[in-house]
């Protein structure tokens, strides 16, 4: 009689471990579905960056938020290689000018530096997607994928989120 007690007491201890084991994998799901940290959030834009970069474009270097790609402008032997940086760490907001268009700015959030014009020309925003109505350069080919373009709005507000201005302790907002 002993020994039944003694089966069934370590019969029962193993259908408990049992079912400790399969909570644990819930317990990964939910850690998979917290919020990116910034170097995260960063690094999946940039990796984005490189993928989708439009033709004529070269990319050079992405390292803690600064993203370097080349393009080369002239022609007819003239040889002007323009060296363009983004730097995600000075990403402050997201506008939305155009129904179908959205650019993403900084104070310098990116600059131009040329061969024939060497000094560097600073800019405080980038269109990320639209159909260019100012007839601005677009160094991404977003605008063709719907649903990156949605997924990288999600992350360039997450990212404008980290590097916002901390609010005080004692700020509702």
């Amino acid at each position: 009689m002993k020994r039944i007690l003694l089966l069934l007491f370590v019969i029962s201890l193993s259908s408990l471990s049992a079912q400790k084991a399969t909570k644990t994998p819930k317990a990964a799901i939910t850690n998979k579905e917290t919020k990116p940290t910034k170097e995260e959030t960063m690094d999946w834009i940039a990796g984005k960056m490189k993928e989708y970069l439009t033709g004529g474009r070269e990319f050079v270097s992405y390292e803690k938020g600064i993203f370097i790609y080349q393009r080369e402008f002239g022609g007819g032997g003239l040889s002007n290689l323009c060296t363009n940086k983004i730097n995600l760490n000075k990403l402050t907001g997201i506008s939305d000018e155009y129904s179908s268009d959205f650019f993403v700015y900084g104070q310098g959030l990116t600059s131009t530096k040329c061969t024939e014009d060497h000094s560097e020309t600073i800019y405080n925003g980038i269109s990320i997607s639209g159909p260019n109505y100012k007839k601005y350069g677009v160094p991404f080919s977003f605008g063709m994928d719907t649903n990156l373009v949605e997924r990288l709005r999600k992350a360039f507000k997450t990212l404008t989120d980290y590097n916002s201005a901390k609010k005080d302790p004692n700020e509702k907002f």
